[in-house]
């Protein structure tokens, strides 16, 4: 049976070589799961959202070519940068490109480089929880209009004031 040496530094305990925690049984609280062990939940997620939450024209534009190749090239554009925490990624999954306006706003601007920006997952998930309380008419003439007055830098100012604050909503 082939075995491989716990992680821990120090220690010389063998475990299964097929294992996939790599701290033996006294260090496996120290074992925390890599982005690619889950991912696939992460696609689960991501489908379970596209199939019953999402319109189907939001989730037929996300998934064509010209937005892949888009969201690409903002990424790389911003040097896959957070426009807001300006935490650096390298690893795929964790950068979002997101549209200022949203797209369900505006679709005018679905590929606007003035309207696209990178966030990463922390202030995406902050951004979403503004545009659920700032959007909430039901009128997409009144809701451009709202999206006039909250700009770039006052969604960032918004978002990072949020998260000092430990996640009480303040509008």
């Amino acid at each position: 049976m082939r075995v491989k040496v716990c992680r821990k530094p120090g220690c010389n305990n063998v475990i299964p070589y097929a294992q996939a925690n790599p701290y033996c049984s006294e260090h496996t609280g120290l074992y925390k799961p890599s982005y690619a062990d889950t991912a696939k939940h992460v696609k689960r997620d991501t489908s379970y959202y596209d199939k019953y939450k999402r319109d189907k024209e939001s989730a037929a534009f996300y998934k064509s070519k010209i937005w892949e190749h888009t969201a690409r090239t903002v990424k790389a554009k911003s040097f896959f940068t957070c426009a807001i925490c300006g935490r650096t990624y390298d690893k795929p999954g964790y950068l979002v490109t997101d549209h200022i306006v949203p797209l369900k706003i505006d679709r005018r601007r679905c590929l606007d480089p003035q309207n696209l920006w990178v966030l990463c997952k922390g202030c995406h998930y902050w951004k979403t929880q503004l545009e659920e309380k700032i959007y909430t008419s039901q009128s997409r003439i009144e809701n451009i209009d709202t999206a006039t007055k909250w700009t770039q830098s006052k969604i960032s100012e918004w978002v990072l004031a949020h998260k000092k604050l430990g996640g009480a909503y303040v509008v």
